[in-house]
């Protein structure tokens, strides 16, 4: 089944509500600030608005997808683009596994709401960390927390992303935005690969963690306490009819039975 990811239509505002746009525009810029060097690999590109933005930007782009929906849209959307950007941007139908390293590898590769999508995600990583020069970095996104969605197979917080990124990456940023985990990371040399995380990082992790789950819990409260106000504010309009009802001698809910016991005995048959 397809994904049908609608990024570029976030992206402009063009649907889903203004949260969904901001959250969007948000996590791509994010993503863009933390891009390194000259050259590009954006890995499950999807309708390419983060490709586009960073050929704007003078950077070499080679932007790769599965889905052929989504490269063909991306390729129209490059169509509208300036002609040094059409130079500067490349999208292909490929798997990261079919790439051969270029000289010198790539200078950044992106991977954004990628990682999520694997339920053995260090294939993947490998592959990103052969193509990436020596001092290449790493720049992803993945859903924080549980988002339902049909092809995701893995959760990740925090501390579960870090621990799987640690053998390939140094951490530069590791930060939520809009519910989605931000990551840049620098290439690791082959002989730390096997090193493991110390507890300045394992506490780390826990902090940002605990710092999330501290503002979700917040949020329940507070629509717990919004809906309990909303409730407690209707039962008191229920009494004051009643007790209007009452002071003129109405008896509604009497009333009501009284007419649907008689329309029962065809007693309002005409």
């Amino acid at each position: 089944m397809a994904n049908r990811d609608q990024v570029n239509e976030r992206y402009y505002g063009q649907i889903n509500s203004e949260e969904s746009h901001e959250a969007t525009r948000h996590r791509i810029h994010w993503i863009c600030r933390h891009v390194q060097g000259r050259t590009v690999l954006d890995v499950g590109c999807s309708q390419g608005i983060t490709s586009i933005l960073l050929g704007r930007e003078g950077f070499e782009v080679t932007a790769i997808d599965l889905e052929e929906d989504s490269i063909s849209y991306a390729k129209k959307e490059l169509r509208q683009e300036s002609a040094p950007v059409r130079g500067r941007v490349h999208f292909q139908l490929k798997d990261i596994s079919q790439f051969e390293r270029p000289p010198g590898g790539f200078d950044t590769i992106i991977l954004g709401e990628v990682l999520e999508h694997f339920a053995h995600p260090h294939p993947l990583l490998t592959h990103a960390y052969r193509l990436l020069n020596k001092k290449g970095t790493l720049v992803l996104s993945v859903p924080y927390g549980y988002h339902p969605f049909h092809d995701h197979k893995r959760t990740y917080y925090a501390g579960s992303l870090s621990r799987v990124l640690y053998p390939y990456f140094d951490e530069k940023a590791l930060e939520v935005h809009h519910k989605y985990l931000c990551f840049a990371g620098c290439k690791k040399p082959k002989k730390l690969r096997d090193v493991q995380p110390g507890a300045e990082h394992l506490t780390r992790w826990m902090k940002l963690d605990e710092e999330q789950f501290r503002l979700v819990e917040q949020q329940h409260v507070r629509k717990m306490n919004q809906r309990k106000a909303a409730l407690d504010k209707a039962v008191q309009r229920i009494r004051q009819m009643e007790e209007q009802f009452f002071s003129q001698g109405r008896y509604p809910l009497t009333e009501q039975m009284d007419k649907a016991q008689a329309e029962g005995r065809g007693d309002g048959a005409k």
